[in-house]
């Protein structure tokens, strides 16, 4: 999807939920559609400053915590130093490194949101942990 396509996306999205469109919010919501690593705050920050100055931490940050209060996008609590965050809000397991540290989305985990009538379900979260194949594949090499 071009990039004048994926903003006039995004815009639908933020007026559809309500939420003042402004130039950084659209930057934050673009980040996270086009970069699916699961980045922290701090990530995001650092590589949208580069191409706009003026950016700053606060709006970053707010700017998250405001599309995770509309559930627009997901926070991701994994007990590390850092929340991540994600725009793919569909019920799928995560991978994580205990090598490089990165996440992956497994996508062919089966769910199961259906706890029959007792409980309603907001969010799953399936977090494995372990080696991911790029480094075991360096592991090998060595």
């Amino acid at each position: 999807m071009k990039k004048e396509q994926r903003y006039t996306r995004l815009k639908k999205i933020l007026s559809d939920n309500k939420i003042r469109i402004s130039h950084q919010r659209i930057l934050v919501l673009d980040y996270l559609y086009t970069h699916k690593s699961h980045p922290t705050a701090d990530t995001i920050f650092k590589d949208l400053k580069k191409n706009d100055p003026i950016l700053s931490q606060a709006t970053v940050y707010n700017t998250l915590n405001v599309l995770v209060d509309k559930n627009i996008i997901r926070e991701l609590d994994f007990n590390e130093k850092s929340k991540r965050y994600d725009f793919d809000l569909e019920g799928k397991a995560h991978f994580i490194c205990d090598k490089c540290h990165n996440v992956y989305d497994i996508e062919d985990c089966n769910i199961n949101t259906d706890l029959g009538n007792q409980y309603k379900v907001n969010q799953v979260q399936v977090v494995y942990r372990g080696i991911c194949p790029d480094c075991l594949k360096d592991n090998n090499n060595k």
